[in-house]
């Protein structure tokens, strides 16, 4: 037998694959399974993160394969977006060539993890035959009401000469190069998520995804119950409406705050209070809505007027403060600071009074209670002063129920120039005008000249810039923003079935065969950006009479991360970065695909440890050598030939339950311990040839969903000649499952002497004669008389002597 040389073994069987088309897709499934993962950014490196995602994916997929399913498993590359076009810039290349170069490479490193890719089934989100339908999909959205501009403040990167959705902002700060966020004033493209709040709540209990992205999401979304409330400003004609989930508490409401960009503040702020109000406005302008809310000091100016408590019917004073965000809520709150920490520190600040409207010792009294000082909704509980107090505004028609959300319009404007151009053009005479489809997609041009402050090449780019107005004919502008990129990931699962469909943006019937996706497989990272943007585009297409389900992925996996060696992690500057083809090259990519489905729970991860690296190297040679070596049976024995067909049903049943349930690590770990086994059981010869042709045809299979590369030479070279990944997979025998051999405990006068192993309901006689002959038992057994031998079937025996 020869020597396991990994690099060889795999090359061979990748270049078969690929020349039998052994992973082709049928374009109609008679029992489909779509597994999928989320697709990378075109980086250049596939990084030990990528082969976390994809190869314990690809062991799911195979297995679907071997369980008697037609697979899509697809890949492509979300190869729009700033990392190139900042590599551009620093580098003089075309933002093109750079993210087509980095494809080429990722594409033979992700041919080396030996995956089961469809390649006929590849996209990539930069092609124009892709964000063709990209820009279809905002004009379905524009044309429906659901794509619109409008002028507000907007986040943006300085560094990225961007801006930013608020889920791109973690902590103040850009969520790609940590630069400090700031706030500008411009007019941007959103699309209407909002109208899809509630749905996209209710709709998450359809799907099987982990609880804690499902909670992050609600969170995001924000639902809350409340009231909507009116408070006429005295001397004016104005209204200032707030939204409350506390209308409970509205007879101890003492003051109100604005948001300092409330269209209000100008109309209420007196004279006498205008230059101050003015001053702290141009303040605030400075922060950003993260600086505002996580600030220790509640700040606020007083704008000189009063509002009218329509509960009280007294005068009560406005203040402008930055705590309170125009994008939440009505950009005004009623403050109730008896009862609110937030309110209580402004009013302890500013010498505002504070009134008491639960009953409670101390104060704020954020509990519940009994209402007192509330007139006649004295003594209510405050869930059902909630209810009658809102009624009771009805009847006055000040207020009524209502509901609201923390979810903002996803804003979809970029600065840069590498993403898919907005199809939309200006004309002084008709306005805003939609690029018609026929004329779609709108290029954008690969001629760029970059300015190193990072403006966008588009703004000076005369043949782009230059239209025809599509309704009048005139000269026109075309609108230089190009889209966020999650809006190329939001329904690129679509376009996987069939990649190459020119009459739309997907094949309806090959959708309708294929979709929803089975599994989903990526990080925890995108559940507020990607996951609920996915889920938007799909209700509205589906609304929109263009897909038949309303959910694009039934179950969502999340893998965990892979820490560097010192359990840090991973960074170049800490020098702890592990590159999986290092590995590779010396050990095969099997052995890397084994290793880092057995490092831990799959959505836990783990830290990168070499030494446990080369047991399960190790693991991988032993298979080779069992598998693929010689065998001689010399001393055939009844009991090891029932032990390991026991063990091996034992070990089938294990590993085929562990990946229903994504437990890699304890499936490759049940594997482990059979291959021990069989190593004692080959080298005593204690089975006929037959049984170990069979144990060893089994193994194999077992193994091709995690080693592929192996197991099919393997496969070959135990005589078959179809390839092992059309194989099904094993069935075990549950009659198997019973232990048939057993230990027998031996007792001498009630105390534990020894033990033995049996076939299980062996005759009492036979029992009794091992247990007596057993030499443990002997030695307390000797030189005295012995009464009886109670025996328990299929658990022990008791010898009973006399003293």
């Amino acid at each position: 037998m020869t020597n396991y040389e990994p690099q060889k073994v795999e090359k061979k069987w990748q270049k078969v694959w690929e020349e039998t088309g052994l992973y082709k897709t049928t374009q109609h499934p008679k029992k489909k399974f779509y597994n999928l993962v989320m697709f990378p950014y075109p980086s250049g490196n596939l990084h030990i993160g990528h082969w976390y995602n994809f190869a314990p994916a690809d062991t799911l997929a195979r297995y679907a394969r071997m369980r008697g399913h037609d697979v899509l498993s697809p890949i492509g590359f979300d190869s729009f977006g700033l990392p190139a076009e900042n590599a551009a810039i620093k580098r003089g290349l075309k933002a093109d060539k750079w993210t087509d170069q980095n494809i080429a490479d990722m594409t033979e490193q992700l041919k080396a993890i030996g995956t089961m890719y469809d390649w006929d089934k590849t996209l990539k989100t930069s092609d124009p035959e892709y964000y063709r339908w990209t820009q279809w999909m905002f004009l379905q959205l524009y044309h429906a009401g659901k794509a619109y501009q409008k002028d507000g403040l907007v986040n943006w990167c300085p560094n990225d000469k961007t801006v930013l959705a608020n889920e791109q902002v973690i902590h103040g700060k850009c969520d790609r190069c940590d630069a400090v966020v700031e706030r500008k004033n411009l007019k941007q493209w959103y699309f209407k998520i909002t109208d899809y709040a509630e749905r996209l709540i209710k709709d998450l209990d359809a799907v099987e995804w982990p609880e804690r992205i499902k909670q992050m999401q609600r969170n995001w979304i924000g639902r809350s119950q409340g009231a909507r409330i009116k408070f006429p400003v005295d001397g004016t004609e104005e209204v200032l409406e707030v939204f409350t989930t506390r209308p409970d508490t509205i007879f101890g409401v003492t003051y109100m705050v604005v948001a300092p960009e409330h269209p209000l503040v100008d109309v209420i702020t007196t004279e006498e209070q205008r230059s101050a109000v003015v001053q702290y406005i141009e303040k605030a302008g400075s922060k950003t809505d993260v600086d505002r809310m996580e600030a220790k000091q509640k700040t606020g100016v007083f704008t000189g007027r009063y509002a009218v408590n329509p509960a009280t019917n007294e005068q009560i004073p406005i203040w402008v403060g930055d705590y309170v965000l125009m994008g939440y809520g009505t950009g005004a709150i009623m403050a109730v600071p008896a009862h609110d920490e937030r309110d209580f520190e402004f009013a302890t600040t500013h010498g505002l009074e504070i009134r008491q409207v639960i009953a409670g010792k101390q104060l704020p009294h954020l509990e519940n209670g009994k209402l007192i000082n509330s007139a006649k909704f004295d003594g209510l509980s405050v869930d059902d002063a909630k209810s009658e107090i809102t009624a009771w505004l009805g009847e006055k028609h000040v207020g009524h129920a209502e509901v609201q959300y923390r979810l903002r319009d996803w804003l979809i404007s970029r600065q840069r120039y590498w993403g898919a151009p907005i199809p939309i053009i200006y004309c002084d005479s008709c306005g805003v005008v939609p690029v018609p489809v026929k004329d779609l997609p709108v290029v954008l041009p690969l001629d760029q000249e970059f300015d190193k402050s990072g403006r966008s090449p588009l703004l000076d780019h005369p043949d782009y810039t230059h239209a025809k107005c599509p309704e009048c004919g005139k000269d026109a502008r075309r609108e230089t923003d190009t889209m966020d990129t999650f809006v190329d990931s939001s329904w690129y699962y679509l376009r996987y079935v069939d990649p190459s469909y020119q009459d739309g943006p997907f094949d309806h019937k090959a959708v309708s065969r294929w979709l929803p996706v089975d599994r989903y497989i990526g990080g925890a990272e995108h559940a507020v950006m990607h996951l609920l943007y996915a889920r938007f585009f799909t209700k509205f297409l589906h609304d929109e009479g263009h897909v038949d389900f309303v959910e694009p992925f039934a179950k969502l996996i999340n893998q965990g991360i892979i820490l560097g060696p010192d359990g840090n992690k991973m960074s170049k500057s800490k020098g702890n970065v592990v590159d999986p083809d290092d590995y590779v090259s010396k050990y095969g990519s099997d052995a890397v695909r084994v290793y880092i489905m057995f490092m831990g729970p799959y959505d836990e991860g783990g830290p990168w440890d070499p030494n446990r690296f080369e047991g399960s190297y190790r693991f991988i040679k032993k298979i080779w050598d069992m598998v693929g070596g010689e065998y001689e049976p010399t001393k055939i024995d009844g009991v090891a030939s029932t032990e390991l067909d026991s063990r091996l049903h034992k070990t089938l049943a294990r590993v085929t339950d562990d990946l229903e349930n994504v437990k890699f690590n304890t499936a490759i770990a049940a594997l482990m311990e059979l291959v021990n086994y069989a190593g004692g059981i080959r080298a005593a010869g204690s089975v006929d040839s037959a049984q170990w042709q069979e144990f060893r045809l089994t193994l194999t299979r077992m193994m091709a969903p995690f080693a592929p590369h192996l197991s099919e030479e393997l496969w070959e070279m135990l005589g078959q000649t179809e390839s092992v990944h059309k194989e099904a997979w094993p069935a075990f025998d549950p009659a198997k499952l019973v232990e048939e051999s057993l230990t027998i405990v031996v007792q001498v006068n009630g105390k534990l002497r020894g033990q033995f192993m049996v076939a299980r309901d062996t005759e009492r006689a036979v029992v009794e004669k091992q247990a007596l002959e057993l030499a443990e038992a002997q030695k307390w057994t000797q030189d005295r008389e012995i009464i009886k031998v109670i025996l328990v079937p299929n658990k022990l025996v008791n010898i009973v002597t006399k003293s």
